[in-house]
Order: C-alpha cells, then structure tokens, then sequence
C-alpha cells in the first residue's frame, strides 16, 4: 500500500476511484481466480471489447476497450468472465453510503469513482483517506485508492498516480515531473502536438506563456494554462447534484465487416433508439450528434454534428447520423456508433421554434418500453437489426 503525507491543503478535496471495478466485483469469493489473469468483456467470437481486467492482466498490456481478441492474445489463459451490471450497481450504492457517512459534500463522477469536499472537517487529509478507505473495503471487500489535493485536478491526478490500494495528496509543486498527458484535457493527440515544440512534461508546459500556448492548441489554451499550474476552481457538488456526463452513446460491432448503408443503417437506427432513451431516461438534451465507425483495420474515425437545439429524439438524432454516415462511410465497417454530448437538463432546455414533432410519440413509446422492456416498441428502421440480434 501507497501513502504519502506531504504538507496540508487549504480546500481538503478527495477523489475515490475503485481499484479495477468490475473485475474486482467478478473476483469476491472466487479466491481461486485472485492472482490469475482476470478479463471481463464479451464473447471474443463476436468482436467484443474489454470492460475491465485485473492487475495481474494489465502487466500483460491488457486495458479497457482493447478487442478482446488482442487481449487473448497478449495473455492465451486468461480468464474471461462476462459481467453483470446489477452487481455494479449494488455495490456502488454501498459505497456510496460509506462515502456519504463522512460528509454530503459527495459528488459521484462515474458508477466507480466520487469526488469528496471534507474542508473544515478535523484531522489530516491522508489519515481522513486512509480512513475512508478502510471503511469502503470493511463495507464491500474491494479496494480503493483515494488521492487527496487541493482542488479536483490534483485530488484526480493523485488517485492515478497511488494506484493501487494507495492513499497520498499532491500539491501544485509535485506534478512538474509528471507528463503532460497527466492533465484533464490532454490527450495523445495534443500530447503529439505539444511534443513537436518539446513540451513532454507538466514543466515544461509551465513554461510556455499564455500567448504561446493558445497559437499551438488554439480554444481549450487557457483551461490547460492553469491546470498546469494546478489551479481549478471547479466545486465538489452536495449529494444528488447531478453534473452533465461528456456524451451518452451506444454502438453496434458487425459479426462482419459491412459496406452497404442497408446493411449498417438498421444498427444505425437500433443505436440513435436507445441513445435516445437513455437521454430522455436520464432528463439530458444535448445539441452534438457524433458518428463513430471503425475501419477492417480498426481504426476508428469520428464526424461531428451540431443542432440548432437540443435533442432528445432518436429521430433527429437519427436523421443527423445517418446523413454523415451517407457522406463519410466509403469503406467496410466493422462497427458503428453514435453519441449525443453538450447536454442541459431537459427542464431547462430551449425550446425549438418548430417544436419536434416525435416528442409524444416517443413519451408513449417509453412507457411500454418502462413496462416491457426494450424490444417492446422498435422503429422501422431498425427492426431488421432487432430480430437479428434477439
């Protein structure tokens, strides 16, 4: 176990992220299985991807969203076990207990990691981690890391770097070493980008004055200006806040690679449906629509489109997708996608001067598929995909 005990903070911000989630959850009470190679995904027959995989795998290059059949590859014995997301969900709920004992200043991020403000609460910050994360593995049996900092940006930063099983805080002065793809908002393409100018570190980022910085990455300059210099302002939310998620999506991947829009629209269409349901599940709008599809070769292109307003209609999402997947998909496809991003709360949403005309059909269409389930009510379109895949 990890723990560090540098100086105190002024703001005591904890970020607890689980150490390899869903793995971790197949792995209770199958204490055969807990030094062996451990992959949770689909079946590798059907072009599946990896969901999560143990420690011991990751040593082998093993992460999630590899295909599975890279995976099998890189480790021949592995394990692979399928998963189950009510599983997830119960145990996060736990743990969300545990967090919520220690203060309402809770603010969950994804099904495994939480955001926690404990500022003017008595104590050291690590030993307030270190305490947190025995009472989350007394609850459940699964280990986290907790990384603690000043502000969201190192207290995330820290849970990566302890991992696993770890607990430590990071000030602003202990990332100079750290790359700059450590950062929220970097990633391998800016990485490259910056690498070009021999910016590989977080200090040699520092470095680089505002003016310099925004004529090599343009718009998103000044937010990566100061969280080089460790500075973020962003509040943890109370206890049922709900922050907007970057995109709500789903994809299809073909049992074959595929040409002809007749043969990948219906999945097209299958993907825009639960996309939608999901947003109007969730109470999100959004005003982008992405196409995603991958390539024989696997690799994965994406175009963007943005409304004039903010949707929830697998209709509109799906006129949009399927207008860019005419314009773009020339090649065979191994998968499609779609996503929607850029989201406000259904309640506040603008409305469109020609309001959708889908909106009552689609509230009708929830509620069979509330009772159901699913397949009970599908478009046209994309009824050649759903009796191909019952």
């Amino acid at each position: 176990m990890t723990v560090s005990i540098p100086m105190e903070p002024d703001r005591q911000i904890l970020h607890v992220d689980m150490d390899a989630y869903f793995a971790s959850v197949e792995l209770l009470g199958r204490e055969e299985l807990q030094n062996r190679p451990v992959i949770v995904g689909g079946d590798p027959g059907f072009r599946s991807v990896v969901t999560s995989c143990n420690y011991p795998a990751r040593k082998y290059g093993v992460h999630a969203g590899m295909p599975m059949t890279r995976a099998l590859h890189l480790i021949p014995g592995a394990v692979v076990l399928s998963g189950s997301f009510a599983r997830y969900k119960t145990y996060s709920t736990r743990i969300l207990e545990v967090l919520l004992s220690f203060t309402p200043m809770v603010q969950a991020t994804s099904i495994d990691e939480a955001f926690m403000d404990l500022t003017g609460t008595s104590g050291g910050i690590v030993e307030k981690a270190l305490e947190i994360q025995k009472a989350v593995y007394d609850a459940t049996s699964l280990w986290c890391t907790v990384g603690c900092g000043p502000n969201r940006l190192l207290a995330k930063m820290a849970s990566n770097f302890y991992k696993p099983k770890g607990a430590g805080l990071l000030m602003p002065d202990d990332i100079l070493d750290f790359s700059v793809e450590a950062i929220w908002g970097i990633g391998p393409g800016t990485a490259a980008k910056l690498e070009m100018f021999g910016i590989n570190t977080i200090e040699k980022l520092r470095s680089l004055s505002r003016e310099m910085l925004r004529s090599i990455l343009g718009t998103g300059a000044e937010e990566i200006f100061r969280y080089a210099r460790g500075i973020d302002d962003r509040p943890v939310r109370f206890f049922g806040y709900r922050e907007p998620p970057k995109s709500m999506g789903h994809e299809h991947t073909f049992s074959r690679d595929v040409s002809l829009p007749s043969e990948y629209m219906p999945a097209l269409a299958a993907v825009c449906q639960k996309t939608g349901y999901r947003l109007r599940e969730g109470g999100w709008m959004g005003n982008t629509v992405t196409l995603k599809y991958r390539l024989r070769n696997m690799k994965m292109l994406t175009r963007r489109r943005t409304l004039a307003f903010s949707t929830d209609q697998d209709q509109t999402i799906l006129a949009a997708a399927e207008d860019m997947a005419r314009q773009h998909v020339q090649q065979p496809i191994r998968l499609i996608g779609v996503s929607v991003s850029h989201f406000v709360p259904s309640e506040n949403a603008q409305l469109s001067f020609y309001p959708e005309r889908t909106i009552e059909l689609n509230k009708a269409a929830d509620k069979v598929r509330n009772r159901y389930g699913e397949k009970a009510v599908v478009s046209a379109r994309s009824l050649e995909y759903i009796l191909g895949n019952r």
